[in-house]
């Protein structure tokens, strides 16, 4: 099975010149998922010679800026380069009526079929997206807006999915390679029993603990809780992601992080992860 993450924004609310805002494209044997889409996302998938038109499901975790303004540019170039295939867009509630305002106002369209799947979970975790090459599965973390966390499971031709809106995970001879991505979300045990069983597990870390005060009135985790989750889940590795831009250098981050979970890597951006060997290359 060939499982890869490009990482196309790792920063948090405020891009850098090196760090964009979030979004990833997670590609599992050929079938490709954008990881939310802010500003400029379509100009790095462009950066990174993804075709666009190869984006089969978009998955939203928040409505905040950094994680979801970029959507509708991104659909309107889809658009305008010729798309006629169905786009699944998996988001909190709100997001098919902010797509839909913007291009009333703006006297935007597209001529594909948009498939919103709107999300509006208060607890547990529910299967959102389902096709032969992977499932997903999204369950509610905690921040200031209504945040989903997403489990990404690849699948390949000796693993049958399972029911929609179920989430029992398949028992087979060959575990499947799983991917789970928490941004942005405040340090709650409770989702520990999500993260469990990952390959890779992804991991906001905006603050140092220095700042565990302001991680918790903004409801954001710091480096050492970000750490000390992982130590909980115990994923095969923890990838640190929505770095604040007030950290040039994040080895501060991560050193706070290995010291509770020793298998961390710093997200950047360029950065593909090859989940099955978990083998690292960055093209910028």
């Amino acid at each position: 099975m060939n499982f890869y993450l490009t990482i196309l924004g790792s920063g948090a609310a405020l891009p850098t010149g090196r760090r964009r805002c979030s979004a990833q494209v997670v590609n599992v044997n050929g079938f490709k998922i954008l990881l939310d889409c802010a500003e400029g996302t379509q100009d790095r998938i462009r950066y990174h010679h993804i075709k666009l038109q190869s984006l089969g499901t978009i998955l939203i975790s928040h409505l905040h800026g950094d994680h979801f303004f970029g959507l509708p540019g991104l659909l309107s170039t889809m658009h305008l380069c010729g798309r006629t295939e169905p786009v699944t867009i998996v988001a909190p509630r709100g997001a098919r009526e902010v797509i839909e305002t913007i291009f009333s106002l703006t006297g935007n369209h597209v001529d594909y079929e948009l498939r919103f799947v709107e999300m509006d979970y208060a607890e547990g975790i529910h299967r959102v997206f389902d096709c032969p090459r992977c499932t997903v599965d999204a369950f509610p973390i905690v921040h200031s807006v209504p945040t989903y966390g997403f489990r990404i499971t690849g699948l390949d031709d000796r693993h049958q999915t399972t029911t929609p809106n179920t989430c029992n995970l398949r028992h087979t001879t060959q575990s499947p390679i799983v991917y789970t991505y928490c941004c942005d979300t405040a340090y709650d045990e409770t989702l520990v029993p999500y993260m469990q069983g990952s390959d890779l597990l992804c991991l906001e870390s905006t603050f140092a603990d220095d700042l565990v005060d302001l991680a918790l009135q903004r409801q954001h985790l710091t480096a050492g809780q970000a750490g000390r989750l992982a130590a909980l889940a115990a994923p095969r590795q923890l990838l640190l992601s929505h770095i604040s831009a007030r950290y040039k250098d994040p080895d501060l981050l991560l050193g706070q992080a290995k010291a509770l979970f020793p298998n961390t890597l710093v997200a950047a951006d360029g950065q593909v992860i090859e989940l099955k060997t978990m083998k690292m290359k960055s093209e910028e």
